[in-house]
């Protein structure tokens, strides 16, 4: 029987790559339907809940107050307010998947202790902490452009912050200080031996 350590930084940079450019073409093909098709749909959360009234033909109610526009034969703004409702989020999922790929391989190559690793990983958490509050504020932007694009007696107004970057961020900051010190403790046991 083989007893051979498995090398799970390895499999964790091969599965990031993965992510990264399936999570690409994913990207592209999502943009390229945008550009193509013949509808597009824009989710808008309203203010007024299911009370709303004067919506304009192709408009269904969702049960939180949201208002799921199904627009025929969109113009390139109907098109780019599709896309951007997701956009910021999504990018940033790819940037940080990106990003932790670059920290993976850097501490394969070099000391996973090293405290250029933990520095990196401390970086990203706070990048991802800032980029998902961007992020959603933009979010927000598309959703108040989507809504200037349907015309009825309601506005739109969608003033959510997702806690995922939170957790995320805050695990990279975590995962990071965790390895700083280490390094620590590893200098500190060097000098005593």
């Amino acid at each position: 029987m083989i007893n051979a350590q498995r090398d799970w930084l390895g499999e964790l940079q091969t599965a990031l790559a993965a992510g990264t450019v399936l999570g690409a073409l994913a990207g592209v093909a999502t943009v390229g339907f945008a550009a193509t098709s013949d509808a597009v749909e824009l989710t808008i959360v309203t203010t007024r809940g299911t009370a709303i009234t004067g919506l304009p033909a192709g408009v269904t109610l969702a049960d939180a107050g949201a208002a799921d526009v199904a627009i025929a034969d969109p113009g390139w703004a109907e098109r780019l307010a599709h896309v951007a409702q997701g956009a910021p989020s999504y990018l940033l999922g790819l940037l940080i998947v990106a990003s932790l790929w670059w920290v993976v391989r850097a501490a394969r190559r070099t000391d996973p202790f090293a405290p250029g690793t933990a520095h990196r990983l401390r970086r990203l958490g706070i990048g991802t902490l800032v980029g998902g509050l961007v992020a959603d504020t933009l979010e927000i932007g598309s959703g108040a452009l989507a809504s200037t694009l349907v015309h009825g007696e309601f506005r739109a107004l969608s003033v959510t912050y997702h806690p995922w970057w939170l957790l995320i961020g805050f695990g990279l900051l975590a995962v990071g200080e965790v390895l700083r010190r280490g390094a620590v403790l590893r200098a500190e046991l060097d000098e005593v031996v």
